[in-house]
């Protein structure tokens, strides 16, 4: 019961941190900008995460690692 928990709190804080999008900051540009694109092409990927847990302090921990960017998403985060 205790692992379907922390399973349910670790899949509800992923979606959460993927649900809201990150706002892009207002630019200026003083000239226009003219740009040619002769052939591009979009690959769509999903993001691959391992989440790993510790105990520090007698607290059980979790972090999210993201295999294909090659560093962590998170900060180790308490379960309670």
């Amino acid at each position: 019961m205790k692992k379907k928990l922390i399973v349910c709190l670790i899949v509800s804080v992923i979606a959460l941190l993927s649900a809201f999008p990150v706002m892009a900051a207002d630019v200026t540009v003083s000239e226009p900008v003219n740009i040619v694109v002769e052939y591009a092409e979009i690959t769509p990927f999903n993001d691959l995460t391992r989440i790993y847990f510790r105990t520090y302090g007698g607290e059980l921990q979790f972090r999210v690692w993201s295999i294909t960017r090659g560093r962590w998403i998170t900060e180790w985060t308490p379960i309670e």
